[in-house]
């Protein structure tokens, strides 16, 4: 059996309250979105039903809510396959977070609290603390944090959920471009920026701000992905 069957079934919880196909469903695309599944392979109903000890039908009607999300393709006379992100897709995805950045940031101006402020200057110096002891995988969690923070303090809730499913589709490249030392710390220092306008209602730096924090980003992402076309 195909070795990453066992992690599809870790990430299929049955124990929800939820129709099995958005169950089956939610434990693909997580799947999918993170790498686990290679790009291409073949995805056989009969297979999934059968580990999963459920029918075809709810794997069947997951995986017409993936092709709408154009997250598989089904291809005549092979079936249906893991669909690659094109450059073209990540394009798209970082023009969306750009807007949708700048609006959690500005909303986050009216709302956000003294307190609030400085917990994330706080959260900011811990992070500094953790990049200078070489611990990365902290500081990509702190980041995460972070933005975690603006978004509760914009009050917009729908917002930071379309802002999370919007990176989901990034995962498989995920703390890539934070992974070198010198782009975590403009990282670093661009999330003080961000900070300072906020505490400042400053509009007019807010968009260059996060349109500069992006564009970094999506650079190091497109080239990994040159990198891994070329292999």
């Amino acid at each position: 059996m195909i070795n990453y069957m066992d992690l599809l079934i870790q990430n299929t919880n049955f124990n929800q309250n939820k129709p099995i196909r958005e169950v089956v469903y939610e434990g693909l695309r997580k799947t999918i979105i993170s790498g686990i599944i290679p790009v291409g392979e073949r995805i056989i109903e009969k297979e999934y039903a059968e580990r999963l000890n459920i029918s075809r039908t709810p794997v069947r009607e997951a995986l017409r809510m993936l092709e709408m999300e154009e997250l598989v393709e089904n291809i005549p006379r092979v079936g249906v396959v893991i669909k690659r992100i094109s450059a073209e897709d990540v394009i798209e995805i970082f023009k969306i977070r750009h807007n949708l950045e700048v609006l959690a940031a500005i909303e986050a101006m009216d709302n956000i609290t003294d307190k609030q402020l400085k917990d994330i200057e706080e959260l900011l110096d811990l992070t500094e603390q953790k990049d200078k002891e070489g611990d990365v995988e902290e500081v990509i969690r702190l980041f995460g944090v972070f933005n975690s923070k603006i978004y509760e303090a914009s009050k917009m809730k729908r917002l930071a959920s379309m802002i999370s499913k919007l990176n989901e589709y990034l995962q498989r490249f995920r703390n890539i471009s934070i992974s070198d030392d010198e782009r975590r710390g403009k990282a670093l220092k661009e999330h003080r920026e961000i900070l300072k306008a906020i505490a400042e209602k400053n509009k007019a730096d807010i968009d260059s701000i996060i349109k500069k924090h992006l564009e970094v980003s999506l650079e190091v992402v497109m080239e990994d992905m040159k990198q891994q076309e070329n292999r």
